[in-house]
C-alpha cells in the first residue's frame, strides 16, 4: 500500500471515531462539540506523515583483472609464412620473404665507423681476421636497408656462413684464393665488386678509389640482381633451426655487461638496456693520442645507438693458414655439440649449439631441448675454442680471443 493510500485510510478512521465520540456531546452541546471535531480533522489532515526508511543496496566492486601475457614461441620448425625464422618476428609484408637472406660485408676499422645499416640486418657475423681486428657480415632478409657499409672483401668464413643460410653474398673482392673458393662454393650468388650500372644500385662507391670505407651496399638491390640473374633460385628457402620465446629460459646467471675482446682497440662491448630489453653496442674510441675510451656506437643512417636482442659468443676451430696470426684464417664449426653463451634480458647461459651445411646455427639447453632467443635480432661472435670466459666483477663478463 502506498503512503497516500495509508493516509486516506487513516483519516476516514479519525473522522468516524470523532464522529461517534462526538454524538454523545452533541446532544448537551451540539456547536461545542462540532467545533471540536472540525479542529481534530483539520489538525490530522495537515499532520505530516511518517516516512518509513527504504534501505539502499550496497554494491560489491568487481574486481580488476590484470591480463596476464601470453609467452610467445616460434620455431625451430613450422614457421607461419609472416613470422621471420631468422628472428622470431612478425614481418608487414610476408612476400619478403620470399628469396634468399642477403649477406654483406663491413668493414670495422676505425675509419670505417660508424657503420650503416647495421641496425636493420637480422643476424651480423663478428669474427677476427687479423692484426687484432674483427669484420662483419651482416644478414638482411626481414628488413632491408638502402645504405650498408663500408663494404669490404670477402674472407674464408664467407662461404660456411653463406652457405648455412643459403644466401647471397655482397662484397668488394677477395685475395685470389679466398675469391677462387667463394665463387667456386657459392657461384653465382655472389655479388663482387661495384655494381652501379644496368638499372642495379647494389653495391656502389662514393668517393675516391683510393679511400676504401667508401663503397656501401643496398640489401635490396642486392638481392634483385641476382634476381634478374638467376629468378628461378632466389625463392623463400626452409631457414628452420632458431627457436624464439617471450619467457627468459632458467637457468642464468647475471650479465649486466659483456665484452668481446679481439685485440687493441678492439673491444666490443654491450651493457644491458632493462627499460627495452635490449643489449647497447659500445666500441673504443682512438684519439690522436692513442688513448681509449668506450664510446656508443651509433648506425649513421638513424643516428640511434646499436641495440640488440640477443647477444651470442659461438667457439669454433678457429685455423691459421700459415702459422702467423696476423694472417687468413677458417672457422670450423661443431655440427653436433659445440659450445656457445648466450646473453639475453640481462642474463648469460651457457648452450651448446649445432650447425650444418644448409641449416641455420641452432642453439641447445643441457637436456636437449632447443634454446629460445628473445625475438628480434642476434649479433654472433666468432671466437676461438681455447678463447678464455672472465667475470669481473660480478654480472660483468668478458670473452678474450686466443689463437691456435
Amino acid at each position: 500500500m502506498s503512503m497516500n493510500s495509508l493516509h486516506r485510510v487513516l483519516t476516514i478512521f479519525l473522522v468516524l471515531a470523532f464522529l461517534l465520540s462526538s454524538c454523545q456531546n452533541m446532544a448537551l452541546d451540539p456547536q461545542a462539540a462540532e467545533n471540536k471535531m472540525l479542529t481534530s480533522v483539520a489538525k490530522t489532515l495537515t499532520a505530516a506523515p511518517t516516512l518509513t526508511p527504504v534501505p539502499t543496496s550496497t554494491s560489491t566492486p568487481t574486481p580488476t583483472i590484470t591480463p596476464t601475457a601470453v609467452p610467445v614461441l616460434y620455431g625451430p620448425t613450422d614457421f607461419p609464412d609472416n613470422i621471420n625464422p631468422l628472428t622470431g618476428l612478425e614481418v608487414d609484408d610476408p612476400s619478403i620473404l620470399d628469396r634468399r637472406p642477403v649477406l654483406i660485408k663491413v668493414a670495422n676499422q676505425l675509419a670505417a665507423r660508424p657503420h650503416a645499416g647495421l641496425s636493420s640486418a637480422d643476424i651480423v657475423f663478428d669474427y677476427y681476421i687479423g692484426s687484432g681486428g674483427d669484420r662483419f657480415t651482416a644478414l638482411f632478409y626481414g628488413k632491408d636497408d638502402s645504405k650498408v657499409g663500408s663494404v669490404r672483401s670477402g674472407r674464408y668464413v664467407d662461404v660456411p656462413l653463406t652457405q648455412m643460410y643459403n644466401g647471397v653474398l655482397g662484397m668488394v673482392s677477395a685475395w685470389k684464393p679466398v675469391l677462387d673458393e667463394i665463387l667456386g662454393t657459392l657461384g653465382g650468388r655472389v655479388i663482387n665488386s661495384e655494381h652501379c650500372d644496368n638499372g642495379y644500385d647494389a653495391i656502389c662507391r662514393e668517393g675516391p678509389a683510393t679511400d676504401e670505407t667508401s663503397v656501401f651496399a643496398n640489401s635490396e638491390q642486392i638481392s634483385e640482381l641476382y634476381d634478374s640473374r638467376d629468378p628461378d633460385n632466389n625463392v623463400r628457402q626452409v631457414l628452420d633451426g632458431m627457436a624464439f620465446g617471450t619467457v627468459p629460459p632458467s637457468g642464468g646467471v647475471p650479465a649486466e655487461q659483456f665484452t668481446m675482446h679481439y685485440g687493441k682497440n678492439y673491444n666490443q662491448q654491450w651493457n644491458y638496456d632493462a627499460a627495452s630489453k635490449k643489449y647497447l653496442r659500445w666500441i673504443d674510441d682512438v684519439d690522436y693520442n692513442g688513448n681509449s675510451k668506450m664510446i656508443p656506437l651509433v648506425d649513421r643512417n638513424t643516428g640511434e645507438q646499436l641495440a640488440f636482442s640477443n647477444v651470442v659468443v659461438i667457439f669454433a676451430e678457429l685455423q691459421v693458414l700459415n702459422g702467423t696470426a696476423d694472417s687468413l684464417h677458417r672457422y670450423r664449426f661443431d655440427s653436433k655439440n659445440g659450445r656457445a653463451l648466450v646473453f639475453r634480458d640481462g642474463m648469460m647461459y651457457e648452450v651448446t649449439y649445432k650447425s650444418a651445411w644448409n641449416e641455420p646455427f641452432s642453439f641447445y639447453e643441457e637436456d636437449g631441448d632447443p634454446f629460445r632467443l628473445q625475438p628480434g635480432n642476434t649479433w654472433m661472435h666468432l671466437t676461438g675454442l681455447g678463447s678464455k670466459l672472465e667475470e669481473q666483477p660480478v654480472g660483468t663478463w668478458m670473452v678474450s680471443l686466443r689463437m691456435p
